[in-house]
């Protein structure tokens, strides 16, 4: 009986312990909201704003990370739906800035993680900005691709101690290439060939904006992105005006394909082709999908860089 009776006890003791363990798991796991930082009301200029979002938009997120980050369930207290929307609205806000406040923002942002990281490596933040970042800055499929806003992603993954050797390798090499034809800086010129023959080079397009397309025949989404630049008047009324000059590209070998689609090209732009194979060859640009556009001011610098055809269609009805 009195056997009996310590069985009982231990069953009713690990069931208490169990429960409080269930308890304490279910404490753990509990989302907080994401933690958005507030703009004083101060500050009116718009552009002012985004620059203050941006540079404090993760400040109050730490803080938070700072309790929670050994939960690996959540990302820092935060569930991983609501990271990845605060994640994207980040990006956002980034990608209207200059090129200064792109870098002070991502290095802020980058170290922070690092440091979670090596204080906790059962951690999940570091993995979940980095895999984001890869998503949705680097994919060519992605409407937030933004190059520039990537690079110094790849620059602390090329300095870290917390990433593999590998790891480190192929992050440094997509930094050489991503450092290609960055943006406010000048475009690296090229010669292409007419179908006539006679070759041009991009310098001597003298326009006050420039329009590079990297195209193919066979890309569906090239023939949509002529069929819109074709279709807007305000584009058509640029190129009229010889404000803006198109240069359609065909960075690919097969020439036979480009020839027999010739025709569908207006005959209001450049279409040229790359006879030498340089443009891929000799890495003089960094072409990861076709179709690529590239916006150019006059002095041939770089205001877009692949970047998703919506944004740049905005910015020239906006001229």
């Amino acid at each position: 009986m009195r056997n009996i009776y310590i069985l009982l006890i231990g069953i009713l003791f690990l069931s208490a312990c169990q429960s409080t363990s269930n308890s304490k798991k279910a404490e753990k796991v509990t989302a907080q909201p994401f933690p958005f930082t507030q703009v004083p009301a101060m500050i009116s200029n718009e552009a002012q704003k985004s620059e203050y979002a941006v540079k404090h938009f993760w400040n109050d997120y730490f803080v938070l990370a700072q309790k929670s980050c050994r939960d690996t369930l959540l990302v820092g207290g935060v569930g991983k739906d609501s990271f990845t929307k605060a994640f994207t609205t980040y990006i956002s806000l980034l990608e209207v800035t200059s090129p200064e406040t792109i870098k002070i923002a991502q290095d802020s942002l980058l170290t922070k993680a690092e440091r979670i990281e090596i204080a906790h490596p059962e951690s999940i933040i570091w993995d979940k900005i980095i895999s984001l970042s890869e998503k949705y800055l680097f994919d060519p499929n992605s409407p937030y691709r933004n190059e520039e806003c990537y690079i110094p992603v790849l620059e602390k993954m090329g300095s870290t101690s917390i990433v593999s050797d590998d790891e480190k390798t192929r992050s440094l090499y997509l930094l050489s290439l991503c450092s290609l034809n960055r943006l406010e800086h000048k475009a690296a010129n090229f010669t292409y060939t007419l179908k006539n023959g006679r070759t041009g080079q991009l310098y001597d397009t003298k326009s006050e904006y420039i329009l590079l397309f990297f195209s193919n025949p066979d890309c569906e989404n090239c023939k949509e992105i002529i069929e819109q630049l074709s279709k807007s008047q305000k584009i058509q009324q640029l190129i009229e005006q010889k404000r803006l000059a198109v240069i359609n590209i065909y960075p690919d070998e097969d020439l036979t394909a480009w020839y027999d689609y010739l025709p569908n090209y207006p005959d209001t732009w450049i279409n040229g082709f790359d006879q030498e194979q340089v443009l891929n060859s000799k890495t003089i640009y960094y072409i990861r999908a076709i179709p690529s556009l590239y916006l150019l001011n006059k002095e041939k610098e770089v205001i877009y860089k692949d970047a998703p055809p919506f944004k740049i269609f905005q910015y020239l009805n906006s001229i």
